[in-house]
């Protein structure tokens, strides 16, 4: 007599997809899963912090020992109850074409559904080149950026690949386009598991975990890198970590690319996108080459410009809030002269705006309190924003 295979659910990302926000739905919502024949195994401490949804990494780790294949037998041997298994993690996305090599090993046992996550090309790419500039002190323009990568994604490369490979193996999937369902993404992963009702609906929200950063917030940590993370190299998460938490719904914006560079980047990423869209709904494709004029299309009214500035308003205020406390607060690490020297060379370089050029003059006037010509460009530089906010005011009447 055969042996019921078990049914292993693999929910691959990819990156920058709402892994975080799915896994702390199936984290909150375990124990009901479990009754329902769904397990999601995971370690209580690592299930706690996904339930307080902080930044985890799944349920699922590498183990350069034991390969996906093995890993996924053990389980079905230890799975006595006759549970559907859930794993999720990043990480398996790029293990997925190793494991699709290896079906003959583990297709007797195993019966694999795979939960794969595309996001919208220069959305993938801007977020990606965030993480770098909010974790590991970028400071060079988007563009430069692409150059390193030669305008290639590795995450649209690589999902055209095991999008190729599970369809030549019949494996099941579910291909969901992150970008058309941002908030609703942790919801689309449940109807795929078949359990919509299961959804900790109430808890989760509206809840935004580990958003983008807007133009301006962008622009201002590029620079505050560029000055600080040498000497600083926790500034700039600790700044993104407090906007994300204080200003969860700001509206974010695609990093800026010159015609130029966008026409380059859809071209040699045509073939990916063209590969993945033939998995996807045909009503919500990825953009490609034909469609990008269309869908690069936007609509700034007023009032949504408007929005935008208060936003702005308010990040700059936190930004400068939190990088004052952190100075204060850490008075063995202060500023060398050259750094403070190069901020108030920064400060009154012609483009400077004026609330920036107070910002960096305060932060130079921290660490330089006796500096008479230091207060003299500071007083002046705080006449010349209160004018122009006066000026702004006027102006929107």
């Amino acid at each position: 007599m055969a042996v019921a295979k078990t049914k292993i659910v693999l929910h691959a990302g990819h990156g920058k997809t709402g892994t975080s926000a799915i896994q702390s739905a199936l984290a909150i919502s375990a124990d009901a899963l479990l009754k329902n024949g769904i397990h999601y195994p995971i370690d209580p401490n690592e299930r706690q912090r996904a339930a307080r949804f902080e930044i985890t990494s799944g349920n699922w780790k590498h183990n350069p020992t034991i390969s996906l294949s093995e890993q996924c037998l053990e389980l079905a041997a230890s799975n006595a109850a006759g549970h559907t298994i859930v794993l999720s993690s990043e990480s398996l996305f790029w293990h997925l074409t190793d494991f699709v090599h290896q079906k003959e090993q583990w297709n007797e046992a195993v019966d694999i559904h795979v939960i794969l996550a595309v996001r919208e090309l220069e959305e993938m790419l801007s977020s990606e080149y965030q993480q770098r500039v909010k974790r590991h002190g970028e400071s060079k323009p988007f563009e430069q950026f692409l150059k390193r990568r030669h305008f290639i994604s590795s995450h649209h490369k690589k999902a055209a690949e095991v999008l190729t490979q599970l369809s030549q193996q019949n494996v099941q999937v579910t291909l969901i386009n992150y970008s058309a369902h941002k908030k609703t993404i942790s919801k689309k992963v449940f109807d795929a598991l078949g359990c919509s009702d299961l959804f900790p609906k109430e808890k989760m929200g509206d809840l935004v975990i580990n958003r983008s950063l807007s133009q301006k917030e962008l622009q201002m940590l590029m620079m505050i890198n560029a000055l600080y993370y040498d000497q600083f190299p926790w500034i700039s998460a600790r700044l993104s970590d407090a906007l994300a938490k204080n200003l969860p719904n700001t509206e974010t914006q695609r990093s800026r690319i010159s015609p130029q560079s966008l026409e380059k980047l859809y071209d040699k990423n045509d073939s990916y996108l063209q590969i993945i869209n033939s998995h996807l709904s045909a009503e919500e494709p990825l953009t490609v080459q034909q469609t990008l004029k269309r869908d690069r299309q936007t609509n700034n009214p007023g009032k949504r410009l408007h929005k935008i500035r208060q936003e702005e308003e308010q990040s700059v205020q936190l930004i400068s809030q939190t990088l004052l406390e952190a100075l204060r607060n850490d008075p063995t690490k202060r500023l060398c002269n050259e750094t403070i020297d190069t901020l108030i060379k920064t400060s009154q370089t012609e483009n400077t705006p004026a609330h920036v050029e107070v910002e960096l003059l305060e932060i130079a006037k921290i660490n330089r309190p006796q500096g008479q010509r230091l207060g003299q460009l500071l007083e002046r530089a705080q006449i010349k924003k209160q004018q122009s906010q006066t000026k702004s005011i006027g102006t929107d009447r």
